[in-house]
């Protein structure tokens, strides 16, 4: 039910690493507010899977109760790919259980419209929803996130492409390299994601160690946050490691324009966020588009385009009367 003050939308944004829950609020059409905001670590040791399902319950029960307002409509982001009808996340490389049920246990405890998405469509929702950003006046738009795992949402003629149960965009499975020939988490050979996430970044750099004979970092345990680290205080080997990251960057990028088309791309996840000089600028540089290349800039979210980007369009279903749960969504622009 709507409020005098507006409605109050619920929303949580399930990562590989973290989970963040939220309440907004705002009239329809009007911006949106963040009155409460959480993060916390994903839980990843339970006895089942619905040790991560009873962490989004608790979590968006939190930031109700804080808030001191029960939702209006719970909106829900989540690392993909999703079960037929997004029911459920099934079978994601990237989460510590096989299938995570949301639907049927959130409007149960919720007692309320919930919408699922994968988490780049709703990063790509709110880039292109938000008046100020940097998907203002753009209808063909691509919002790509780097960080556990690789994925990218696509706003194509003004409408979000979900494809079928709601998992186009799985970009980081692409294949971008036949030389190391990297397992991926899903069971796949050489995709983008087995390089250059978060997750895959410490493969790639072992592989490319054996294959160059570089000094591995001593003292602490490879990770993504570490080679970045090595990089910006100049050693050499790990500089030249990054050269090559970047044009298996650069190969990710090419097939985004030329399979989207997008007028813009920005990028977000805190991979490419907190490592521009390192990650997102050398990229730029190994661009090889059959097509036009588009504007290509970092999102100034925060991170939170996700989150919004679920509350947002959790708003919007209850504005319209009714809740897309599958497949393609309507027109952006017959929700204005």
């Amino acid at each position: 039910m709507k409020h005098e003050t507006g409605m109050y939308i619920a929303a949580a944004d399930i990562g590989a690493t973290h989970v963040r829950s939220a309440v907004f609020t705002g009239d329809s059409g009007g911006e949106m507010k963040c009155i409460v905001c959480r993060k916390e670590a994903l839980c990843r040791d339970g006895p089942d899977a619905t040790s991560v399902t009873k962490q989004i319950i608790r979590m968006i029960r939190a930031v109700c109760d804080e808030a001191g307002h029960q939702p209006d409509a719970v909106g829900i982001s989540t690392a993909g790919p999703l079960s037929v009808g997004k029911e459920s996340i099934r079978s994601s490389p990237n989460m510590p259980y096989p299938d995570i049920p949301l639907r049927e246990p959130l409007e149960a405890a919720f007692s309320c419209p919930v919408t699922i998405l994968n988490d780049a469509s709703a990063g790509a929702y709110y880039e292109f929803r938000r008046g100020d950003g940097e998907g203002k006046g753009c209808r063909n738009l691509v919002y790509l996130t780097i960080s556990t795992g690789i994925g990218c949402g696509i706003i194509s003629g003004g409408r979000l492409m979900e494809g079928a149960d709601g998992n186009a965009g799985e970009i980081g499975h692409i294949c971008v390299d036949t030389v190391y020939n990297l397992p991926c988490g899903c069971g796949g050979t050489a995709h983008w994601e087995a390089y250059a996430s978060g997750s895959g970044m410490p493969q790639f750099f072992r592989a490319w160690h054996e294959r160059h004979g570089s000094e591995l970092l001593t003292g602490e345990a490879v990770t993504a946050a570490s080679l970045c680290a090595a990089a910006r205080s100049g050693n050499t080997d790990i500089t030249a490691f990054f050269r090559d990251l970047a044009v298996i960057n650069g190969r990710g990028l090419s097939t985004i324009i030329a399979a989207y088309a997008p007028e813009r791309i920005v990028v977000g996840g805190p991979v490419a966020m907190e490592n521009p000089d390192i990650i997102f600028a050398p990229a730029l540089r190994h661009i090889d588009a059959y097509l036009s290349t588009p504007e290509i800039l970092l999102s100034t979210a925060d991170g939170m385009a996700p989150l919004k980007g679920a509350a947002i369009f959790a708003r919007e279903g209850v504005d319209d009367g009714e809740i897309q749960t599958i497949f393609q969504t309507p027109s952006l622009k017959d929700r204005e």
